[in-house]
């Protein structure tokens, strides 16, 4: 079971477009739901938070002490608005979860290893998938879900999330055939080898080309018509 990190928030008052003053303060309003949760409104530290995220990703579990609260409160990440879509966060919202009861979430998938495809043959690794649906308990979910690659020794060869190695106690929501891996073969230039095309753009010598010597071309033919 990962570690997981501590986000430290407070109740929030300031409601509605009055926030925009927060942000400028460098604090991040936010919300906290669930089933059987009343929704509460919180502010946490804006850095802190951006912190938390790159160190654990956005899919982690946190735990959430709220000032005032006795026990912190096990949360995920469920809704994050950032700056002009992709800047800074400007709004979070947190779920908190049962821990006795399963939920859906996803996992990243990491490559481990090494190809021999790659490594002896110059090919290149396609990951076609980068993440999967799973359904676990909520202290079971993975910081991430691994794919050894070191039986990729020919571009015809492919791993599948079957072949994924699923922690106890998860459950993969996803097909076991949904490829994963591969090895693209690397694209081989025949020297001296003439472009595509080249030799049909030009006619032989004393070939007549259609358009010369007076004949009609299809735009001037139209014209007459028209």
């Amino acid at each position: 079971m990962p570690d997981r990190l501590t986000l430290s928030a407070t109740n929030r008052t300031v409601l509605g477009k009055r926030v925009k003053h927060l942000r400028r303060e460098g604090i991040l309003p936010a919300n906290v739901y669930g089933r059987g949760v009343d929704s509460t409104a919180i502010q946490l530290d804006g850095r802190d938070f951006r912190r938390a995220i790159r160190q654990a990703g956005i899919r982690s579990m946190f735990e959430l002490a709220i000032d005032g609260e006795k026990e912190s409160r096990h949360v995920l990440v469920r809704g994050l608005d950032r700056e002009g879509g992709t800047g800074d966060p400007i709004h979070v919202d947190f779920y908190q979860v049962d821990l006795n009861t399963p939920i859906q979430t996803t996992a990243i998938i990491r490559l481990v290893g090494t190809a021999p495809a790659v490594t002896d043959l110059g090919g290149t690794l396609l990951q076609n998938l980068e993440s999967i649906a799973i359904r676990c308990l909520p202290l079971d979910i993975p910081e991430a879900i691994e794919l050894d690659i070191s039986s990729l020794e020919s571009f015809e060869l492919s791993l599948s999330v079957g072949d994924l190695e699923v922690p106890e106690g998860v459950e993969v929501l996803v097909a076991s055939d949904v490829g994963v891996a591969t090895v693209d073969a690397p694209r081989l230039t025949i020297e001296g080898e003439e472009e595509e095309g080249e030799e049909d753009l030009e006619g032989e010598e004393g070939e007549e080309v259609e358009g010369e010597e007076g004949a009609e071309s299809p735009a001037e033919g139209a014209d007459d018509e028209s």
